[in-house]
């Protein structure tokens, strides 16, 4: 008989976890679990994009569920968020990208959620131009902000992207308002 296990996230947690797994069995049944869209992307690109280095999106993207199917053989979810686990049933509860919920046994867990972002207690952290950059979703809405508002060279969000891709060091946390 053989096992069957759950992994609660992707990206490079997750996803390393299930590749390595598969590597090591054959035979198991892999499931990977993923809250969001993308189980796999650079991130350490993310800069890179936004600063436009980078100018094709599609190449943060490191793995698809398709390839992780195709390649490894792994049931990728996508979209599908574990909202409750059950150790003494050896189930999670999933919520499905309809809404639906459903429950899902497991011989095995590995727990790899990701975490959110620090955002320290400043003046100004929670302002529309005050952004975190973790996730493709996150420069999605960088890159449209920057468009929208016109953001050009000289504001204080492009000189954290020129810095960046020069090697320069990071810029201290501060708020600066240059109006460009």
């Amino acid at each position: 008989m053989s096992k069957k296990v759950v992994i609660v996230g992707g990206v490079a947690g997750g996803a390393s976890a299930a590749a390595r797994l598969r590597r090591l069995d054959e035979q198991a049944e892999i499931i990977m679990l993923e809250r969001g869209e993308y189980i796999s992307y650079a991130n350490c690109g993310l800069p890179y994009y936004i600063s436009n280095v980078i100018t094709d999106r599609k190449k943060l993207l490191v793995q698809t569920p398709e390839a992780m199917k195709k390649v490894f053989n792994i049931d990728v979810r996508v979209n599908n968020e574990v909202t409750a686990i059950n150790p003494d049933k050896k189930e999670v509860e999933v919520l499905d990208h309809n809404g639906k919920v459903y429950r899902e046994s497991y011989d095995y867990l590995i727990l790899s959620p990701g975490a959110a972002p620090v955002r320290p207690p400043i003046p100004g952290i929670d302002a529309d131009n005050v952004f975190t950059v973790r996730s493709v979703p996150d420069v999605d809405v960088l890159k449209e902000f920057i468009e929208k508002t016109q953001a050009k060279k000289g504001s204080s969000c492009w000189r954290w992207l020129y810095r960046f891709r020069n090697g320069g060091k990071y810029p201290s946390i501060g708020y600066q308002n240059n109006n460009n």
